[in-house]
């Protein structure tokens, strides 16, 4: 690699190692560290070759002569990393780090991630943790409720054993829309039997005639027997939701995406924001990824 990587080093720690005059060390200025132990190879200083085994062997020696505990080292070091090698980084951050990349996007930029990567589960926990259930249910789109309603995936058993609950008004109502025929039933069992003997066209028109907020209630009741009911609803519906928050109020949500989805859109960003990000790598980590697979980097550090 041609360029130098200026980072701030200990000198005073690497000449106590080396053993060599305050002198002779300033011949050094604007060397590498590398091309330091090379001339004391040169030489004759022992202690050079031991430093430079220990450097490509010992991380502890790697942190302490490159001081990578340094933000502002790690930083220029990772700036010199291919663009394409970065977001392999990602997976050393913990999930505390990675979510606070998350805020170099804009919110616009965090909605669309979250209907692009995130998973449907998180998303509708991500809703979750910003509003009430009941609250979400308030904000739902008639037409995604209707969606739901005939949605392939609902289990029509679930959903019927959900139907007969509801108020016999309800389904009669349902029904009179769908036939165009008055209803004088008021036994929901009964007023399920009719809805039974629809065909597959009329019950659908049935279902969709359901009262909205009579949808919304048994979506709630729904989700207290089983809370996936929420992902047959699309993530845009709950982005829409979230859009409505200043984006401070929204970023709590993060906490519901997992590891991977974090990593996913951490990988979304610029190089520069993304070299940010990886600087929170811890030390060991970053000396160990440094020794192992970019060598070269180390060759082209001038320690001031």
């Amino acid at each position: 690699m041609a360029n130098q990587i200026a980072i701030d080093s200990n000198m005073l720690s690497i000449q106590n190692r080396l053993r060599i005059t305050s002198e002779r060390m300033r011949t050094y200025a604007n060397k590498t560290v590398d091309e330091i132990i090379d001339a004391e190879k040169a030489q004759g200083n022992s202690r050079a070759v031991q430093l430079e085994k220990q450097l490509v062997s010992d991380p502890e020696t790697l942190i302490k002569t490159y001081q990578l505990d340094n933000p502002g080292n790690k930083f220029n070091i990772i700036s010199e990393i291919p663009e394409k090698k970065k977001p392999e980084l990602l997976e050393y951050l913990e999930d505390e780090d990675l979510r606070l990349g998350l805020n170099f996007f804009s919110q616009e930029q965090l909605l669309k991630l979250m209907e692009d990567v995130a998973l449907i589960e998180e998303v509708v926990n991500a809703a979750l943790v910003c509003f009430p259930l009941e609250k979400i249910m308030e904000m739902m789109p008639d037409k995604e409720l209707n969606n739901f309603i005939v949605n392939k995936d609902l289990d029509e058993k679930f959903l019927k054993n959900h139907l007969v609950k509801m108020e016999p008004e309800v389904l009669a109502s349902m029904i009179e829309t769908a036939t165009g025929a008055p209803v004088f039933e008021e036994k929901p069992e009964k007023l399920m039997g009719i809805l039974n003997k629809m065909d597959k066209d009329t019950y659908k028109e049935a279902l969709i005639a359901m009262n909205p907020d009579a949808k919304r209630l048994m979506v709630m009741n729904m989700y207290k027997q089983d809370d996936e009911v929420l992902q047959l609803f699309p993530a845009a519906s709950y982005t829409n939701m979230l859009a409505d928050l200043e984006k401070e109020d929204m970023m709590p949500c993060v906490s519901a995406f997992g590891t991977e989805t974090l990593i996913n859109m951490n990988a979304e960003l610029p190089p520069e924001l993304m070299s940010i990000v990886l600087t929170q790598i811890d030390p060991k980590d970053f000396a160990k990824i440094l020794v192992r697979q970019y060598p070269d980097l180390l060759t082209h550090i001038v320690a001031s």
